[in-house]
């Protein structure tokens, strides 16, 4: 049986069913590249999001042979090592690839001790046989030897009473140099500075002695902290001291540590790695309380292999332990994960006890018999539970665990946090607070357009309010960042004062109004009564006004400094009051043009068999017509709060961009759209930071889409609804 349709279109001329197919073909085609468009965003987010929570930490294995036996001081970087002598004690550069270079013979003569800073191959402290300290920086290990001396200058030397037993460097922050010297009976903790002088341009460098500890302290478990700024001395039975040169000392114990077995400071030398006999590794931050500097557990990590080797803190994060078996374990103690790296095992008949080396740059060295195995970790993909986005986390230098995004650290070695809590906290707080102020205004101005202004008002109206979307976004955050903010913080207690006198005259402007000659109730509104309101909000700003006046004489504080006086109650200038207020009205015309649609489908019948059994115009819209629409009135505020979710420029110059789990009117947020806008242009692509912005726009992606289709099928059933009545 032919429809109505199939008739009707059989019935046209041949060109015209030619243009009804095509227009048919066109808009179905486009409705379902609409559809792919929006499956290849979900699915291109979940892709670039998944190597965040599945990703295997790839690594670069080399091996070299050598042919020397000499005893390998330390590792300056992938193929050259600081050698010493086995016969005449004297230091060189160990290139692989060709054995038998040596550089800096005449520089490092004499030199009976010696170490370079972990953090930087550069930075060298040499003591030579007649027990002259010397403090090197920027020292380079490639250049020629006629150019050696030229080149390898001291920026200072010193005479020592004494020679050390051993040595440790470090830099800090490039202009201050922590030199530890240890001897049979004490450790002497010198600093050396360099300060520019104040007439000439020249540089001066100062060694001074911050402090000496008696004996008793082991050179492998006294460590810098605190961007050296504290000593960390750590005895065998868990008992700890901690050194400031300026107040004293701090002392403490780790109550739930055994007889220790190693003791490493992590990359931001906020964190403590302990390892026990026990084989677990305890992680502890340093934080301060009234008392000073206090050490607290993080994290404990148990360890697959049980004999123990060496233990190091790479600059990529965590800790790395290597193993008697010759294997790594890495402990990514950022994303709290572990990770089992095994090396390819050298012959039996060249197998010994493995020694481990690290260069500054990461990359971790395994010597067994002649042969040099180097392993470089790529970290750009790191695993992660995806629980850890969200719950609360112990952080270095925090008392307790903390909601913390901080994507991009103050230092380069401090650890990144990625809590995303605090950005949706900051999504719902923004968009809550604005349709606080969008939604009794748009559904207001919606009931009161639709049933309470004459015909030609409400043409005129709604297409005023409905042009208040095409006003752009970024003038609207230009406005509240520049103008609105300061304006608010001078003036809350005029908006405060007005919005509490506007029900209040509005009510008394509908009394008068019933009093006036006449029967007015019944008959729509026009514009001598919008005019009439109009003045009673006008009236509303002048008490409001008169008020904030006689507040302000009474007293020297603002409200504002007033809330901080007397609640304690902090304000910031950029708050959601204002993210509430700017971006409340750029969701209004959302709202009202949604909800306006749904008030006018009702049919007229309903209303007209109201009014007709004695109901008022109020009573009909409040008991008839707000029943049959409430569905288009959800539909609507729903997609106003979607609109809000996802709006980026007004809250990324309106509220400070501070991600905090404060949900005051008077702080400021941080969305996840403000976060992509922000973050984004910057990150390195394929870096833990990218994936986890792509599973940010993964998350603010599915609560908009969601949020929109069932906004959508709401609408379509008030539709249905609508229809049957």
């Amino acid at each position: 049986m032919k429809s109505r349709y199939t008739d009707a279109r059989s019935a046209l001329a041949p060109s015209r069913r030619w243009a009804d197919r095509v227009v048919t073909v066109a808009v179905t085609t486009g409705a379902t590249l609409v559809l792919l468009a929006i499956a290849s965003i979900f699915l291109f987010l979940i892709w670039a999001s998944w190597p965040l929570f599945w990703a295997d930490t790839r690594s670069e294995i080399n091996t070299y042979n050598l042919d020397t036996h000499s005893p390998v001081v330390v590792a300056l970087s992938e193929t050259e090592y600081l050698v010493q002598d086995t016969a005449s004690g004297d230091f060189k550069v160990f290139a692989l690839g060709n054995p038998g270079e040596q550089k800096y013979q005449d520089t490092l003569s004499n030199v009976v001790r010696l170490a370079v800073d972990e953090q930087s191959a550069s930075v060298l402290v040499t003591v030579t046989t007649d027990g002259v300290l010397r403090l090197y920086s920027d020292y380079d290990w490639f250049v020629g030897d006629s150019s050696a001396q030229e080149v390898q200058q001291p920026m200072v030397s010193r005479q020592l009473a004494e020679l050390p037993e051993a040595l440790q460097v470090q830099a800090q922050n490039n202009d201050a140099f922590n030199i530890l010297l240890y001897y049979e009976d004490r450790v002497e903790w010198l600093v050396a500075r360099s300060e520019r002088g104040p007439v000439s341009q020249s540089t001066q460098v100062s060694l001074q002695q911050q402090l000496s500890l008696d004996a008793g302290h082991e050179p492998s478990r006294v460590h810098f902290i605190g961007q050296g700024e504290m000593l960390l001395s750590v005895a065998k039975d868990g008992r700890y001291w901690i050194y400031q040169s300026d107040s004293g000392v701090s002392a403490g114990r780790f109550s739930d540590v055994t007889e220790l077995s190693f003791v490493r400071v992590l990359r931001s030398s906020y964190g403590i790695a302990l390892i026990d006999s026990n084989t677990l590794v305890h992680i502890y931050g340093l934080s301060f309380d009234d008392q000073g500097p206090v050490l607290s557990l993080l994290d404990q990590y148990p360890l697959t292999d049980a004999e123990l080797t060496e233990a190091f803190a790479p600059p990529f994060g965590g800790l790395m332990v290597a193993s008697s078996s010759g294997n790594l374990e890495w402990l990514d103690t950022d994303f709290q994960s572990q990770q089992y790296l095994s090396l390819p095992q050298p012959p039996l008949s060249q197998e010994v006890q493995p020694a481990w080396y690290m260069t500054p740059d990461g990359v971790i060295v395994r010597a067994t018999g002649d042969e040099f195995m180097s392993l470089k970790v790529d970290t750009r993909e790191r695993s992660l539970r995806i629980l850890s986005l969200f719950e609360r986390r112990m952080y270095e230098g925090y008392e307790g665990p903390q909601y913390i995004w901080q994507s991009m650290p103050l230092t380069p070695t401090a650890e990144s946090k990625f809590s995303i809590t605090p950005l949706i906290l900051g999504t719902v707080k923004a968009a809550f607070y604005s349709l606080l102020f969008a939604a009794p205004l748009a559904i207001a101005a919606a009931i009161f357009t639709s049933y309470f202004l004459t015909a030609d008002l409400r043409a005129r109206i709604k297409p005023l309010v409905e042009l208040l979307a095409a006003i752009p976004t970024v003038i609207l955050g230009l406005v509240a960042g520049l103008w609105l903010a300061p304006w608010l913080e001078q003036h809350l207690g005029l908006i405060v004062s007005f919005v509490m006198a506007v029900p209040f005259c509005l009510y008394l402007a509908s009394i008068i109004w019933r009093l006036l000659p006449g029967n007015r109730t019944e008959a729509r509104l026009s514009s001598f009564e919008l005019l009439f309101s109009a003045a009673a909000i006008a009236f509303a700003l002048l008490i409001a006004s008169a008020l904030s006046e006689l507040a302000a004489s009474g007293t020297s504080h603002t409200l504002v400094s007033y809330l901080a006086h007397e609640w304690d109650i902090e304000y910031e200038q950029r708050n959601a009051i204002v993210v509430g207020l700017v971006m409340g009205f750029a969701v209004i015309p959302t709202i009202y043009s949604i909800a306006e649609d749904a008030l006018a489908a009702v049919p007229p019948h309903l209303r007209e068999g109201a009014l007709a059994m004695g109901a008022s115009e109020w009573q009909a819209a409040k008991s008839v017509v707000l029943p049959t629409a409430a569905p288009g009135i959800l539909s609507a505020v729903m997609m106003g709060f979607a609109r809000a979710v996802g709006e980026t420029m007004i809250v990324l110059m309106a509220t400070g961009n501070t991600a905090t789990m404060d949900p005051s009117l008077f702080t400021g947020l941080r969305t996840l759209s403000a976060t992509l806008a922000l973050e984004m242009p910057e990150v390195v692509p394929d870096s833990v930071h990218f994936h986890v912005l792509m599973f940010v726009a993964l998350l603010l992606f599915l609560f908009t889409f969601v949020l929109n289709s069932v906004a959508e099928w709401v609408r379509t059933r008030l539709r249905e609804r609508v229809a049957q009545l």
